[in-house]
């Protein structure tokens, strides 16, 4: 009998009717209200999330995504929006938190031009390092494993590149009734104990 040693991928759609303008404007107008004011942590480049009707929307749609295509019992929990200037990356980092099983993480590009800053996956198994990378586009949405290791390429565009992003887990932290009714969560955030 054959079982997987390791299982994961990744989600990657478009979504429509999203204005993108109205989003790019709500975060710009946001940028200086960074998640964290020490320099040295991770969230000091990240700012909060917009509480707009362009934001809001956004947010909506990528839940009704993830129900739809993912697991039913699934929602966003927390969100944050990145501005990417040029000549900026970002470092490799997780999206774990401790006491929280595997959940999804995602990411929806508002804003981006030509290299202006691919999103790279990167894991070890054994020897061999695995690596996987997708070009940012406006309207895309991402959905990965939360504990899947990733950065940003630096943005050698010229222009500042948007996205916003966010962490799904389970309605009320109910995952033994998700595993009940799992969907294709398990293909997403792989193979777990």
């Amino acid at each position: 009998m054959f079982s997987p040693i390791i299982l994961a991928s990744k989600y990657v759609t478009k979504l429509q009717d999203i204005d993108n303008e109205q989003v790019n404007k709500d975060v710009v107008a946001r940028q200086s209200m960074k998640l964290d004011d020490d320099p040295g942590h991770t969230f000091a480049e990240d700012s909060y999330y917009p509480d707009t009707p362009a934001c809001k929307q956004l947010l909506s749609q990528v839940d009704v995504c993830i129900k739809d295509n993912i697991v039913k019992r699934f929602e966003t929990y927390n969100t944050w929006a990145h501005i990417l200037e040029p000549n900026e990356s970002t470092m490799i980092h997780t999206h774990d938190s401790p006491g929280i099983p595997p959940h999804l993480s995602w990411v929806y590009y508002s804003k981006t031009s030509p290299k202006c800053g691919n999103i790279v996956w990167q894991t070890t198994i054994h020897n061999r390092i695995v690596v996987m990378e997708e070009t940012p586009e406006v309207g895309t949405l991402i959905v990965f494993p939360s504990w899947m290791p990733h950065f940003t390429k630096k943005n050698i565009s010229g222009n500042i590149r948007i996205s916003i992003s966010g962490n799904a887990k389970p309605i009320n932290d109910d995952y033994a009734a998700v595993g009940n009714d799992p969907g294709s969560l398990f293909s997403v955030i792989g193979v777990t104990q």
